[in-house]
C-alpha cells in the first residue's frame, strides 16, 4: 500500500470517528508500544525502516519470518 493510499484511508477514518490525528502519529505509537513490549531492537528497526549501523547486525545477521512474527506478536497481545 502506498503512503498516499494509507493517508487517504486514515483521514477518512479520522473524519468518521470525529478525531484529529495525523498518520505519522501511528508510527510513534507503534514504536512506543514495541519498546514497552521489549521488541528486539534490530527487528524493530527492520520493520520501521531505520538504518542499522552495527555491521554485524546489518551484514551477517539474518532474521527469519518466524522471528519477525514472534516480535510482532509481543505487541498484539
Amino acid at each position: 500500500m502506498t503512503y498516499d493510499k494509507y493517508r487517504g484511508r486514515f483521514v477518512k477514518a479520522m473524519k468518521r470517528l470525529h478525531l484529529i490525528h495525523r498518520p505519522h502519529e501511528t508510527r510513534h505509537t507503534f514504536i512506543t508500544k514495541a519498546k514497552e513490549c521489549h521488541m528486539d531492537e534490530y527487528i524493530l528497526k527492520l520493520i520501521i525502516g531505520h538504518s542499522i549501523t552495527d555491521i554485524t547486525e546489518k551484514t551477517y545477521t539474518h532474521r527469519t519470518m518466524e522471528q519477525l512474527q514472534k516480535e510482532i506478536n509481543k505487541i498484539t497481545k
